[in-house]
């Protein structure tokens, strides 16, 4: 995206009497032209174009470019690695997050680790609105809510936020443009209380009723197909996860009404067995078909709530994320139409420079002022160029690792979803099984004694259970416990934690061979250390 006309000092002369004249050898001059002849063509309306960025404008960057325009995405140097461990009872809704960091590579930090930094709910919000506003070429992902579908204050949502925050801190120290952030530094380093340093960092697009006026016009020309194409995607998605989430949310709560039913029902049944005083096997049945009912009453709001938190909440942050991708891509949307608006103005201003180069009597003072206020318009074009060429550039890289993320996270979400479903099911015929026997055994004349089975009364209830530990006894499989998949996690993730603590013994260890010497950047970072 160039300007139809671009600014060429050597079209106007210097009309200034006190500027001192310059000197070109002829044979520079006839080379220079030749190579501007070859970059330069000219469109069907006579207007000159660079052949280069006419290939810029079809939207394919080559690699090159690429390492110019984002040249963190080509380097493994620099790296953060934070790791959560546990999160502090608060205020509520605002908790306090605990974690490690391990810093590599990256400058102006003045460790390479950091043990329990602690920081509220509300803190990280903070970071991660900065992190939104300040770089505009990243998808920053939102940070999950505190609060989620399963009790408060319970071991199930305690498990939950610290599986998705640990997500969404590993999703932003993934990304290389985020973590050499310089508010990275301040919000790892500061004491406990941090707040967002650079705050007089300002979103560079437009904001309020501005934004929403913008948005309704016409979109601007998209030259990169792939990022074109992809947010009305990620619009569709935003939409399709909002649905989803109202839809499982008004299930889950006609589900709770089930519960309720199902309660009152085991509640009836009780009643009814204390009216039964003429048969004792038809008392002890109507007695424990009640707690049967009772337990599967608890069971199935167990139920809703494991799938509201298992999908509910995951639809819900994922319509989160779609809706900043989407805000991202606006913004984006929103720089090209101000790239649009300073190739016209630039036009403009070339158009009125010439037209008073063309004039019989020059006024070297509106001279001055017109190739003064072309270069400015030049100047501002280039470095709209540039930003819309780098937001591109990385939101291509982003845009490929979002889908791959979305496919994992939705795989993972049926995944537990299916698990929780299965294992609700097996727990229901479990105890159903355990009356097996008290319903058939009613009475002596009744139930299967009239297919000439009088040896029922001595039937005890030792019948193996179809759903034991070793298996399922209905499909020969062995289970797939959600308890034994979440143990393997853990020991594979404190596996990790103790290859990375021995690694870095090594490092330290290679690094301290002479403790006695003491260098000035070890001195810095010591004294750099606060003790107070």
């Amino acid at each position: 995206m160039a300007s139809a006309m671009p600014y060429n000092p050597d079209d106007f002369e210097n009309n200034n009497p006190f500027a001192e004249p310059t000197e070109q050898a002829n044979g520079e001059d006839s080379s220079e032209d030749n190579e501007e002849e070859d970059n330069i063509s000219r469109d069907s309306a006579g207007n000159p174009h660079n052949n280069d960025e006419h290939t810029n404008q079809q939207g394919k960057l080559t690699e090159a470019e690429l390492r110019k325009l984002v040249p963190e995405r080509f380097t493994e140097k620099y790296s953060i690695n934070i790791r959560l461990h546990a999160i502090e009872k608060n205020k509520s809704g605002n908790p306090i997050l605990k974690f490690d960091v391990a810093v590599k590579g990256l400058p102006r930090y003045r460790q390479t680790k950091y043990k329990d930094v602690r920081r509220t709910y509300n803190e990280v919000v903070k970071f991660n609105k900065y992190l939104t506003i300040s770089n505009l070429e990243v998808f920053v992902p939102v940070i999950p809510s505190a609060t989620t579908s399963y009790p408060p204050g319970g071991e199930d949502e305690t498990k939950q936020l610290l599986l998705v925050w640990q997500e969404w801190f590993t999703r932003i120290t993934s990304n290389p443009i985020l973590v050499r952030d310089e508010e990275f530094v301040y919000f790892i380093e500061n004491d406990f209380g941090y707040s967002v340093i650079n705050t007089n960092r300002k979103t560079s697009v437009a904001s309020g009723l501005v934004r929403k006026t913008l948005k309704q016009l016409a979109l601007p020309y998209d030259p990169y197909e792939e990022l074109a194409e992809f947010r009305p995607l990620i619009k569709a998605a935003y939409l399709s996860c909002q649905k989803l989430y109202k839809l499982f949310d008004r299930n889950s709560k006609t589900e709770k009404q089930l519960s309720i039913h199902i309660f009152d029902l085991s509640n009836k049944l009780s009643v009814l067995a204390q009216f039964e005083n003429s048969h004792p096997g038809m008392r002890n049945m109507w007695e424990k078909l009640g707690k049967i009912v009772q337990i599967q009453s608890d069971l199935t709001l167990i139920e809703s709530i494991n799938e509201m938190g298992s999908l509910g909440d995951g639809f819900q942050c994922l319509a989160n994320d779609f809706y900043q991708i989407k805000e991202a891509l606006t913004n984006r949307h929103l720089i090209m139409r101000e790239l649009t608006q300073a190739e016209a103005q630039t036009q403009t201003r070339h158009q009125n420079a010439t037209r008073i180069k063309n004039k019989s009597s020059l006024d070297p003072i509106k001279v001055d002022e017109a190739i003064r206020s072309l270069e400015y318009a030049t100047k501002a074009e280039e470095s709209l160029n540039l930003q819309v060429k780098r937001i591109s550039g990385e939101m291509l890289f982003e845009r490929d690792e979002i889908i791959n993320f979305t496919e994992k996270k939705l795989q993972k979400m049926l995944k537990q979803y299916t698990l929780n479903k299965v294992d609700y099911h097996r727990r229901n015929l479990k105890h159903l099984e355990n009356i097996r026997l008290d319903i058939r055994i009613v009475d002596q004349k009744g139930g299967l004694s009239r297919l000439n089975r009088d040896n029922l009364t001595t039937l005890k209830h030792n019948l193996t259970q179809s759903q034991a530990a070793s298996g399922d006894s209905w499909s020969s499989r062995t289970f797939r416990s959600l308890k034994k998949e979440e143990e393997e996690r853990e020991s594979r993730l404190e596996k990790e934690e103790e290859e990375e603590e021995e690694r870095l013994k090594l490092a330290a260890e290679e690094g301290g061979a002479d403790k006695n010497i003491v260098d000035a950047k070890s001195a810095a970072s010591l004294l750099g250390v606060a003790t107070f």
